[in-house]
């Protein structure tokens, strides 16, 4: 594309030389054939690219397109006549045609937009209006063409026509058409045309005949090399793209031409011939044109700068609003960062630490601390706190967690960090503290919060549970929390309302439990649970009249003690379907004893199973399924079961009288060790006692009267006077067994008659005890 233009203008500027060298019929047609050839590439290109060339800019180079065949007759006609064309001639009916297409497409490309164009273009008009007026126009008229007044007529519809399109084209300058290469080329073309129009019009205003000179030519030739380049660049001419009007933009290209066009009038007045009477009434009115011309475009100038400066000043007062929103923003931003900051490590209800800062704080002392610093970390949980949610509800109870907040702020010192770990549990960091101290802060915190609280107008009782862990230098915040809460734990399971101090062993027995709570986890599935059976015996003749049923687990690394393991299942849960498996598998295996010898079951049963729903359905059809009958079948239960769920035994106790009423009894197991009255027992639903080894006698010396057997005694005579059979536990020799017959106890089972065992150990128990039945 480079190498074309390069070619085009070499060929264009050979053939102006070339035409004002050679002169004559030869430079008639250079001059032709390049004019041609100059404004081909435009013409071709908008025809091929027709689609891409809006309508306007079609009529332009169109009408570029019929000057060039005007300049063809011309050539001719100027050849036929020798240089003297008659004027009009059919040539001119051609430029009449491309001052129309040039002038409607210029009109058409400018459309509606940018009147501030239309005024500057105006202004720009007036001006050449004068020159027009002095150098064609006037001499013309004092100058009559020899066509009469018709040539005189159409010589001057020629710098009119003139004048116009350049007014047209400045304006279309002015509304930005510039920015388009193309159009840029297109708008040059044109501009040269009417300056070479102009020098020939003004020769020929001088002169009776028309004639060119060589800047003529140059001219007319400059102005088609630059449609012709118009016509190689990669944009065909055509609409530029809505932007920022250029019409408010006084560059100052745009202000030298204002000054240039002011300036007219009154250079005009120099020119020699001008200042005659008739001549200078034309001059003054157009400068009076002018001059309105020029103050209507200050004046919209002023109103523009006006409403920028409107603009401004109410962009600026928006700006201020918007500072001052930012600012009120920015305040607003701080507060809730700060309060977000503050919501992500304190506790809502409380104000406290909550568990992230109290670890931030413990990691900031503990990471200081020397080999000498001594740090307490103090756990503490609210006794049965649910049960004041329940009664009063948990707006209620979120006031007590605040005034409980009042009692440990108020025992604690400023330096210490008390935080809210979440429900009713809280803890407190003591930095720097010997164990001493930190042992009488707890026994401290433990007092406080057991005395009477006021909420409101209701007064409620509290004791709290509570672990202390001594830290030693460089522990971890983590590990210390973990270790205080299984000091918790263990607090919680001595009664509560105390103070437990971490030891390792606690950490020990939390390993155990944890490994032991996998290992039983899948017990059943691998089979390592077996279930055996101890004899119970009627007395004195030893015949066994029931088995109860004694859990083992036996896994891959060796047996676990029942103490071991049987804890592990009731806090975990898992003793809900391992004592299912044991009940069904107890039953299958006493039906045949049942059935032979007429023994009864006895089946340990946790109150998790008890309170597990369904329990009494489940039991039920466990019997159905294994044929044992429900008046052979014992249930045992531990009176400590129903000291653990005072308040909610209704529905254990509910359960049990609904298996009662189906003929499955009722024990107690280690009677005498849950309640130090034996009146309670009035209230629970057994059918036979069970009394602990512990009340069992041991001295043998004697008869059985002495106050060491007055326990058993009373258990013993209390159970004849309920109807309720009494079962020693724990028996282990001959002279036990005679001793505890002789205070009137009918049944008893123990080492002394046979040691837990599988059922092929039983059945052989059977021969030995019972040879007469098994016979």
């Amino acid at each position: 594309m480079h190498t074309t233009k390069r070619v085009l203008v070499a060929f264009a500027v050979a053939g102006i030389v070339a035409s004002s060298v050679t002169g004559g019929r030869p430079g008639h047609v250079m001059w032709l054939l390049t004019a041609v050839v100059c404004a081909a590439p435009l013409l071709v290109r908008v025809w091929r690219d027709r689609a891409a060339t809006t309508g306007p800019w079609r009529l332009v180079v169109l009408g570029f397109g019929v000057r060039v065949a005007a300049d063809v007759v011309w050539a001719g006609e100027d050849l036929r006549h020798d240089g003297a064309v008659p004027f009009p001639s059919w040539n001119d009916i051609g430029y009449l045609l491309s001052y129309g297409l040039l002038l409607a497409g210029l009109v058409r490309a400018n459309g509606g937009r940018a009147r501030t164009a239309l005024l500057d273009a105006s202004v720009i008009a007036a001006g050449l209006a004068l020159v027009h007026w002095v150098f064609l126009l006037h001499p013309y008229l004092h100058h009559a063409d020899p066509g009469g007044p018709g040539a005189t007529a159409l010589a001057l519809l020629y710098p009119v026509c003139d004048l116009v399109l350049f007014a047209t084209g400045v304006r279309v300058l002015f509304t930005g058409a510039w920015r388009r290469p193309a159009n840029r080329l297109v708008l040059a073309g044109l501009g040269l045309l009417l300056a070479a129009n102009f020098i020939f019009f003004a020769h020929a205003a001088t002169g009776a005949t028309r004639s060119v000179d060589t800047v003529d030519n140059a001219l007319w030739l400059l102005s088609y090399l630059a449609l012709g380049l118009a016509g190689l660049q990669r944009t065909v001419p055509g609409p530029v793209p809505a932007g920022r009007a250029d019409g408010h933009v006084v560059s100052c290209g745009r202000i030298s031409m204002f000054g240039a066009a002011a300036m007219i009038g009154p250079l005009a007045l120099l020119v020699p011939g001008a200042a005659g009477g008739d001549h200078l009434l034309v001059p003054a009115l157009v400068s009076a044109g002018l001059s309105l011309l020029l103050v209507l475009r200050l004046g919209g100038l002023a109103r523009v700068a006006q409403r920028r400066s409107a603009e401004l000043d109410r962009h600026a007062g928006e700006l201020t609003r918007r500072g001052e929103e930012l600012a009120e923003a920015l305040v607003e931003r701080e507060a809730l960062e700060h309060q977000l900051r503050h919501g992500a490590l304190h506790d809502p209800t409380t104000g406290l630490a909550n568990r992230a800062l109290l670890t931030q704080r413990m990691e900031w002392a503990l990471t200081r601390a020397d080999d000498q610093s001594r740090h307490a970390l103090i756990l503490l949980d609210l006794d049965r706190f649910t049960d004041v949610n329940d009664a009063y509800g948990r707006a209620f109870g979120d006031d007590a967690l605040v005034a409980v907040t009042a009692r440990l702020l108020a025992a604690a010192a400023p330096a210490d960090t008390v935080a809210r770990l979440g429900g009713d549990e809280f803890a407190l960091f003591v930095e720097d503290v010997d164990p001493l101290r930190a042992g009488h802060l707890a026994e401290h915190l433990r007092a406080e919060l057991k005395a009477p609280l006021t909420v409101g107008a209701r007064t409620v009782h509290l004791t709290a549970s509570i672990a202390l862990v001594h830290l030693t230098p460089k522990a971890a915040p983590r590990d210390a929390v973990a270790d205080a809460e299984l000091a918790l734990r263990a607090a919680k399971r001595a009664g509560r309302d105390r103070v437990s101090v971490y030891r390792p062993e606690l950490r020990t027995a939390r390993e155990t439990f944890t490994r032991i709570s996998a290992g039983l986890r899948h017990a059943v599935e691998r089979g390592e649970l077996a279930v055996h059976y101890q004899p119970v015996v009627e007395l004195p003749s030893a015949r066994i009249v029931a088995v109860e049923a004694l859990l083992r687990w036996t896994p891959p690394g060796g047996s676990v003690p029942p103490l071991d393991f049987i804890p592990v299942a009731e806090e975990t849960g898992m003793i809900v379907p391992i004592g299912a498996w044991v009940l069904e598998r107890a039953c299958r295996d006493a039906k045949a004893w049942h059935d032979r010898h007429g023994t009864s079951l006895t089946v340990n049963v946790s109150v998790r199973q008890l309170a597990e729903p369904g329990f009494a359905e489940q039991v039920l059809r466990t019997l159905a399924t294994t044929g044992l009958p429900a008046g052979a079948l014992v249930l045992e239960i531990t009176e400590s079961v129903f000291v653990g769920v005072a308040d909610d035994a209704a529905p254990l106790l509910a359960a049990l009288d609904g298996l009662r009423a189906h003929g499955i009894r009722v024990a107690i197991d280690d009677f005498g060790t849950g309640y130090s009255s034996l009146s309670y027992l009035t209230q629970l639903p057994v059918d036979i006692l069970k009394i602990d080894r512990s009340f069992v006698p041991t001295d043998t010396a004697g008869s059985g009267s002495g106050d060491d057997h007055a326990f058993t005694r009373a258990v013993l005579q209390l159970g004849t006077s309920r109807q309720l059979p009494a079962i020693a536990e724990g028996i282990e020799t001959q002279d036990q067994a005679r001793l505890l017959h002789d205070l009137g106890c009918r049944l008893a089972q123990g080492y002394h008659f046979a040691r837990p065992g599988p059922v092929a150990d039983v059945d052989a128990a059977f021969l030995r005890l019972n040879p007469a039945l098994t016979a």
